[in-house]
């Protein structure tokens, strides 16, 4: 069997001021470094044997990762398309500079939230179908082993969904804490289930 862990990033100042970002690339704050140094210990109290790592490459994800002191001699990758969403041209605001600057969009927003697209973004199921693909590459590719991909919560919210519902139906049925461990085993057979999330 092959086993994912999946490790949300530490918190930026962006999340602070719950600003829309994905392809923004902020550095941690003290929090997000906090949280990932309490993640540190979570990840050796459970005593998993990583075999190969895969990252975000944006900063947020390179700094979460540092701080997990991962093994020097596992071999780490980082991957664009692992980021989070690309929000396109309301990157950086918050809901309420949405609904100012951009009222035409606040219907499509809460109405169609699978296709919407800002203009220079993409939608949720071109997240989904984008990282899923990255996935299915990933465990092809590294069978039998123990793998930890550290990224954000749009990417691990809709790969659960992926997995469980097989479309975004259980996107928003997820909380993903900064710093939290969601681990996911995929059988010899092909079948997928989550030991846990969030934790």
């Amino acid at each position: 069997m092959t086993e994912i862990l999946f490790i949300r990033h530490g918190e930026t100042n962006c999340n602070k001021k719950s600003l829309y970002y994905g392809y923004l690339n902020p550095g941690l704050n003290e929090t997000g470094i906090q949280q990932l140094k309490n993640t540190k210990k979570k990840l050796k109290n459970l005593n998993e044997k990583i075999d190969i790592v895969f990252s975000s490459d944006l900063r947020r994800c390179r700094e979460s990762l540092e701080l997990l002191e991962i093994d020097k001699n596992i071999k780490q990758n980082f991957s664009k398309e692992l980021r989070e969403l690309n929000f396109g041209n309301i990157e950086g605001k918050t809901y309420k500079e949405i609904e100012k600057n951009f009222p035409h969009y606040i219907e499509e927003m809460k109405n169609n939230w699978r296709y919407f697209k800002s203009e220079g973004g993409e939608s949720l199921n071109d997240l989904q179908q984008r990282v899923s693909k990255k996935l299915n590459k990933i465990k092809t590719q590294n069978q039998n082993k123990k793998i930890l991909i550290v990224a954000h919560a749009g990417v691990i919210q809709s790969l659960i969904s992926y997995y469980l519902f097989n479309n975004l139906d259980g996107y928003w049925q997820f909380k993903l804490d900064n710093g939290s461990i969601t681990k996911m085993t995929i059988m010899d057979d092909g079948f997928v289930y989550f030991n846990y999330i969030n934790k």
